[in-house]
């Protein structure tokens, strides 16, 4: 980690306790019932469907990102980032993450068809507009904090559990929860906010009340994507 002012230190901190306070991986009610195996299974396959519609444009988000990057060492995490998310090279699974989540698909009974030919609820078509309007329309640093901060963030420490939980409730095997397994340690590379691209950025008060506002909505429409399905179950 490098070398951070106090008050930098502290910005960190208040992202940090930003995200804890809303992080739908592992404390929305409707994650917690998956992991806890309360969930039926035609409900968690409802909830999967929306899941992939976000899963397979996340890696458009990513590369929207290492276009607009004008940090050149960032920009190579980015592609690799994005080289793994269309490819599984890096990891080692040699399948695209949208490929892996089908497999998982597949372990809770759905059809590819079901999944890729499946219509976004609303909640999942205002995520899915907001990867496009935060790596697009904003600066790089704010859709970075929407993108890495806010999703990938909230990854370390939820995506394993989740998946022994899905091995122990639902019977999937090891290699149908690998999505989430992979995603368990990649997003921890991506997304280290103690050493982040943003705080390192985002010195002035104008640019940190803008990474603010970006988190902030990221994370709310996290949580009423969580919420419309919810909602549909």
């Amino acid at each position: 980690m490098r070398t951070m002012s106090a008050g930098g230190l502290e910005f960190t901190r208040e992202l940090q306790r930003t995200i804890d306070a809303k992080r739908t991986f592992g404390r929305h009610p409707l994650w917690m019932a998956i992991q806890a195996g309360t969930l039926p299974r035609p409900s968690l396959q409802t909830w999967a469907v929306q899941f992939f519609l976000q899963v397979r444009e996340f890696p458009r988000a990513v590369s929207a990102l290492h276009t607009s990057c004008p940090f050149t060492d960032e920009r190579v995490t980015l592609a690799e980032s994005l080289y793994e998310e269309e490819t599984g090279h890096l990891s080692g699974c040699n399948v695209s993450h949208p490929e892996l989540f089908i497999r998982f698909g597949a372990g809770l009974g759905l059809s590819r068809e079901a999944l890729v030919d499946a219509q976004p609820f609303a909640g999942t078509a205002a995520l899915i507009d907001w990867f496009v309007n935060a790596t697009r329309e904003q600066s790089f640093l704010e859709g970075a904090a929407a993108i890495n901060l806010a999703a990938e963030g909230q990854v370390p420490g939820a995506f394993a559990p989740f998946a022994r939980a899905l091995e122990r409730h639902y019977g999937l095997t090891h290699e149908q929860v690998a999505f989430w397994d992979i995603h368990e340690q990649a997003d921890r590379d991506h997304s280290d906010i103690g050493d982040h691209i943003v705080l390192r950025h985002a010195t002035t008060p104008e640019w940190r009340e803008k990474i603010r506002r970006s988190l902030s909505r990221s994370l709310d429409l996290w949580w009423e994507f969580f919420d419309d399905i919810e909602r549909h179950l």
